[in-house]
């Protein structure tokens, strides 16, 4: 039998500021707040409503997620279950497609054995947390593969992977491999295909690709990362729509694996992985793969930056066992158990499982520091820290943010040394750090959170009610209470540690609030202050509208000035009735009489903040006559501004439209959003 599969593999390193919970800003990621959030919009919801046309008319909306192969790494799958959680509601719908994988992204073969059996049983408890089943197929991180990772793996009950072409000895597309253990079998995924998809122009003609794979006498298998589907490539779901809506024999690999028996046996090639010539070298060492390097530049720092957190692991690692010896039952059986309390299960649950006698609380906090330390040098080990070219960038600087953090939970300075002289053996290739030592002070240290700033932030977000007086931000319980001086208590839920403090206020630095709370604070201000600059200056707008009015084709000199201050005034006023979510009337109105002005407002910006509050009023419940009125309005406007990268854009509500597509009675709201059913 033949069958065509494709696997779609998602994944985003953890990006939150350990100290605080919550990911800062990342301005590389404009227009959006932190790059989860831009790939989110770009790729992984749009693969829920992918938009099947034809002809300029939208036929059907497609979940791609229900008819791929996919999975999603703990550290994606936890974030969008925190910011996104009806997205994770939907997407169990098809959770049948589902992959496991390792719990944060490491390169299996290059951890230890302990860790990187943390790494499978991780990665396996997460699956099963968010998709309530057992897993049977693993995707293993960057495919990097041998047999000790294999073995483990059939241990901990998987039944299959996936593998490249040139990581297997036999030619075949689906293969099994025996191990002391027993065996697991091996998809092979199509190289040629799947770089066409990944790095081609396959997604510009589906249809070929279909052509190509109907006469095919085997199973053909295309993996690719996920985030090739609308991130890498523009409006690549609606390619993969287009495939899943025509292939007449499409599967998943959990359908496959049910269907066939494996070919034949294969032994595999050991350390190789899919995205490195070299096998795993590209985590470990100066191997010449690079993404986003520049002439002249190295990557030298790559193996220093291991050696250092390995000597960061292990010395964890051994105080962490040290101390369960004493208060543990079964020490490794704790550490593969606290993937439970990863999760949001119940401390008190863990401890009675686990302990040998009760204790207090000064010595179950030491132990919760112990085991979250060991937790965040797992979170360093992530891939992408050694996968692009430069130590100081984004990947590599969360990556030692994390370890700073597991040290500063030991509370060793003698081991903070030790780790420093070895990290100051990276070479940069930037003279502003120089090593791995510049890095460090510059762009790790830096980032840390004092615990009196965080209780000077909460008393501002308090005061600028950013915040209510008690509740949840990030890792921490806070409570405010009191004016002049305020009483700030807080509680890390992670640690259970406890800080009070008397807070009065007497100056502020806006460089101590860490982000993004900054940002909510400078937004929420800039939103009051627009609000007191409407009131207090509408008369004086007013006089400024009769004189761009009374002007016409008329010059004179401050015209210009004064018509950019009015359209500043204009914008303001947009913002905040779009903000405020204002019946979409007044934002009409507002345009309307800018239009008749000669005002120029229409620029991307104001395109954002019309897709906010369209995607805010979808989320909270919009009526029909409220979608009538916006879709309306926006066809106008589009065919006002005349450029594309103006243009709004009716995704979401065209995806509002077809859920309710049965229950809708104004037929011209579906000729509006282009709904052809």
């Amino acid at each position: 039998m033949s069958f065509f599969c494709l696997h779609c593999h998602f994944h985003q390193p953890p990006r939150e500021n350990p100290y605080l919970g919550l990911i800062p800003i990342e301005e590389s990621a404009y227009p959006f707040e932190n790059w989860n959030e831009r790939i989110f919009r770009e790729c992984y919801l749009p693969n829920l409503y992918a938009h099947y046309r034809s002809d300029g008319k939208l036929l059907k909306v497609v979940n791609n997620y229900g008819g791929v192969s996919f999975n999603f790494t703990h550290s994606l799958l936890s974030w969008l279950a925190r910011e996104k959680p009806w997205f994770v509601e939907k997407l169990k719908a098809s959770s049948k497609n589902a992959l496991a994988s390792g719990f944060n992204h490491t390169i299996l073969p290059l951890d230890p054995k302990e860790d990187r059996e943390v790494q499978i049983v991780w990665g396996i408890r997460s699956f099963e947390h968010f998709f309530g089943r057992k897993p049977r197929g693993f995707w293993l991180p960057e495919l990097a593969v041998d047999r000790a990772t294999l073995s483990l793996l059939v241990r901990h009950g998987i039944k299959y992977v996936i593998l490249a072409p040139h990581q297997v000895k036999v030619k075949g597309s689906f293969l099994r491999h025996y191990l002391p253990e027993g065996h697991i079998d091996i998809f092979v995924y199509d190289g040629e295909l799947s770089h066409g998809f990944a790095f081609g122009d396959l997604l510009r003609d589906v249809s070929q690709v279909i052509g190509r794979t109907l006469d095919s006498k085997r199973l053909t298998l295309v993996a690719v990362d996920g985030e090739t589907f609308g991130h890498h490539k523009k409006f690549g779901e609606m390619g993969l729509a287009y495939l899943l809506e025509n292939h007449p024999r499409m599967k998943t690999l959990e359908e496959v694996y049910d269907l066939l028996r494996p070919d034949m046996e294969t032994e595999i090639k050991e350390l190789t992985s899919w995205s490195c010539a070299h096998g795993i070298e590209r985590w470990h060492s100066d191997c010449g793969c690079t993404t986003g390097d520049q002439p002249g530049w190295h990557q030298k720092w790559r193996r220093p930056l291991r050696e250092a957190l390995e000597f960061l692991r292990s010395a964890v690692k051994e105080r962490l066992l040290l101390e369960l010896h004493r208060y543990f039952k079964d020490p490794w059986e704790g550490v593969l158990d606290f993937i439970n309390v990863i999760l949001g299960g119940s401390k008190e649950e863990y401890f009675s499982r686990h302990l040998k006698a009760p204790i207090n609380k000064e010595e179950r906090v030491k132990l919760l520091k112990l085991l979250n330390a060991y937790m965040y040098v797992h979170l360093s080990f992530s891939s992408d820290g050694w996968f692009f070219a430069e130590i100081s960038q984004l990947e590599p600087v969360k990556n030692l943010l994390f370890a700073k953090f597991a040290l500063d939970l030991i509370g060793d300075s003698a081991l903070e040394e030790g780790f420093v002289r070895l990290l100051s053996q990276a070479p940069s290739n930037l003279r502003t750090y120089g090593n791995g030592l510049g890095v460090w002070e510059r762009l790790v240290k830096t980032k840390s959170l004092k615990v009196e700033d965080l209780i000077k932030s909460l008393v501002v977000l308090e005061l600028s009610d950013v915040i209510p007086q008690e509740g949840m931000l990030g890792r921490f319980y806070y409570r405010v209470e009191g004016f002049e001086p305020w009483k700030v208590y807080i509680k890390d839920r992670e640690t259970e540690e406890e800080y009070e403090g008397m807070e009065k206020l007497r100056e502020f630095e806006s460089g101590r609030v860490p982000q993004p709370l900054l940002k909510w604070l400078l937004e929420k201000w800039s939103l009051d202050y627009g609000k007191e600059d409407v009131e207090f200056t509408k008369h004086y707008q007013a006089l400024l509208e009769d004189l761009i009015s009374y002007s016409k084709d008329t010059p004179f000199d401050l015209k210009d000035e004064l018509k950019g201050e009015l359209e500043t005034h204009y914008k303001i006023r947009l913002y905040i009735a779009l903000k405020k979510e204002e019946d979409f009337d007044r934002a009409k109105e507002l345009l309307d009489r800018a239009d008749s002005l000669g005002l120029s407002l229409k620029d991307q910006k104001l395109k954002l903040w019309i897709e906010n509050y369209i995607s805010r009023k979808v989320l909270k419940g919009l009526l029909e006559e409220e979608a009538y009125k916006i879709a309306g309005f926006v066809k106008e406007y589009n065919r006002s501004v005349g450029k594309y990268e103006l243009m709004v854009d009716l995704w979401e509500l065209k995806n509002w439209a077809w859920e309710r597509k049965e229950s809708i009675k104004n037929v011209e709201l579906l000729g509006l959003l282009d709904l052809h059913l």
